[in-house]
């Protein structure tokens, strides 16, 4: 994991928009130093993110992070929590956009939100989700019509199997197979909470979840009835689940101990 994943992990798994994004250099020192960070590479990365916009300086040794980019982190760690295996209501959600190649970067941009919201490529600018995801794909619409770029919502229905489109568009084997070597790989921690410091506590949290949460980059997360019988992702889920929660009282200990704003 990067150092700047790591922090962003951390501060939006805390809700620090709530503490008014501030911190101390000397707390985030404290924090990633378990995961093998110097304090080096803290300031370095610190005045990184102030270069870019993404922090200012408080006061000597203390930063803090802009609303705007805690939200983003903090919601994107909500969607990680949240169980996203719901119920079909039959239609299926058309994105179709046009960029001019001038606007490649924005027609790159809009490619990474709509693989982030689950959608997939159906054929060239083509892109479909089964969820009901109105409400968002509308506001991010509506950003880019500002910006230059033409996004059209569709709604739709399929008359055919729609087990055509999840084939055209996802791979399951390749997610399964994602999934088997998650749960391999965390599963025998679940006999070991007991036995963890807070510190050791803190940093499983925070891997585990930095772990599960690449799967909303390639896991869609189909409506059940999509889904193959006996879906191994419900499986992964409750294992992640199972141990995040586990995991929590014990991890806040330690990042309590060392928070400073």
């Amino acid at each position: 994991m990067k150092l700047k994943t790591l922090i962003f992990t951390i501060l939006g798994d805390y809700n620090l928009s709530k503490k008014n994004g501030a911190i101390r250099a000397r707390s985030l020192v404290k924090l990633v130093g378990p995961f093998g960070f110097t304090n080096s590479a803290v300031r370095t990365t610190l005045h990184r993110l102030k270069r870019e916009g993404l922090i200012t300086s408080v006061n000597r040794g203390s930063y803090t992070f802009s609303q705007e980019t805690l939200l983003k982190f903090e919601t994107a760690i909500r969607r990680v929590k949240e169980w996203r295996f719901g119920h079909w209501d039959g239609k299926w959600r058309v994105v179709v956009y046009n960029f001019g190649e001038d606007n490649k970067a924005l027609r790159n941009k809009i490619r990474r939100e709509l693989k982030w919201l689950g959608f997939g490529t159906l054929a060239s600018s083509t892109w479909v989700s089964p969820n009901p995801l109105e409400d968002v794909v509308n506001e991010m619409i509506e950003k880019y019509w500002k910006d230059g770029g033409k996004v059209y919502l569709f709604i739709a229905y399929f008359p055919q199997d729609p087990q055509i489109i999840i084939r055209t568009c996802w791979n399951l084997s390749e997610i399964e197979l994602k999934y088997k070597e998650f749960i391999s790989k965390w599963i025998g921690l679940l006999n070991k909470i007991d036995k963890l410091s807070p510190v050791e506590a803190f940093v499983n949290k925070i891997t585990i979840l930095h772990e599960y949460r690449k799967f909303l980059h390639i896991d869609p997360g189909l409506p059940e009835e999509l889904l193959p019988n006996n879906w191994i992702g419900y499986e992964a889920y409750k294992l992640f689940k199972n141990i995040y929660d586990s995991l929590t009282p014990l991890a806040n200990k330690y990042f309590e101990s060392v928070y400073e704003e």
